[in-house]
């Protein structure tokens, strides 16, 4: 009997240790949209050395808090801001925030016709430029600094009504990738990325860098989550995250 109670513990005990490391190797990751393309290759990477099976879900910083505060089951948010970030903090809903990054917002086109202008704001108050993309200002914050940026050169007013708002920096790029827009403030990032090399993109010294912070969820995978964060301090992790333009 004794014998038999002993086998049926140590069966016991595998099926948990199983079902432990089935749990560890899953990750739920919301990603804010400018940095897309560096997690895609980031995540690629990491399920490569760990089996780790990562989803993501791309967007605004301000949807995807959003969603957080609406219970949405993420292990760990990449926001492109610091705000996001403290307030969950704050909140009780995570572990402190650190930063992972700090972008740049240029404006991009791939129009033959504005190629040959010199500077960003040459570009904004060309006569060949009739429409100029940007994420909400309200939800993304590579949006907020293109308001920004127009403010502190004094350009807002003559832009406004060239502006069309799209609901994230990804859409901001699409719209001018698709020749929606004849140019659109975007990341760095996404100048530097396969499709962006099909443009041209302009320095914007009005704009200051973005710093981006990431916290891990409390109602997520924790050990999961601060696992992926350690890697993302190797130099493998490093080197993919600085081919994107990000400090």
């Amino acid at each position: 009997m004794k014998k038999q109670f002993a086998t049926i513990v140590i069966c016991l005990s595998i099926m948990l240790m199983f079902c432990a490391s089935a749990f560890a190797q899953s990750l739920s990751v919301a990603c804010a949209a400018n940095f897309t393309g560096a997690m895609k290759d980031l995540v690629k990477l990491y399920e490569k050395n760990t089996g780790t099976d990562v989803t993501c879900a791309f967007g605004s910083t301000g949807m995807l808090y959003g969603q957080i505060k609406n219970g949405a089951p993420y292990d760990v948010f990449f926001a492109a801001d610091q705000k996001r970030p403290a307030l969950l903090f704050k909140e009780g809903l995570s572990i402190e925030p650190s930063t992972y990054a700090k972008g740049k917002l240029v404006l991009w086109s791939k129009s033959a016709k504005i190629e040959n202008i010199a500077t960003w704001k040459d570009v904004i108050t060309s006569s060949e430029l009739t429409k100029v993309g940007t994420a909400n200002p309200k939800t993304a914050p590579y949006g907020k600094r293109s308001i920004e940026a127009l403010t502190a050169a004094g350009l807002l007013d003559k832009a406004e009504s060239k502006i069309a708002y799209g609901k994230n920096v990804a859409q901001s790029f699409l719209y001018a990738y698709s020749g929606s827009t004849d140019a659109s403030f975007v990341a760095l990032s996404q100048a530097l990325s396969p499709k962006g090399k099909e443009g041209k993109y302009w320095s914007i010294a009005e704009a200051g860098p973005v710093t981006q912070d990431v916290c891990i969820l409390k109602a997520g995978k924790q050990d999961a989550a601060a696992a992926f964060l350690t890697w993302l301090k190797t130099d493998e992790a490093k080197t993919i995250i600085t081919s994107y333009g990000y400090e």
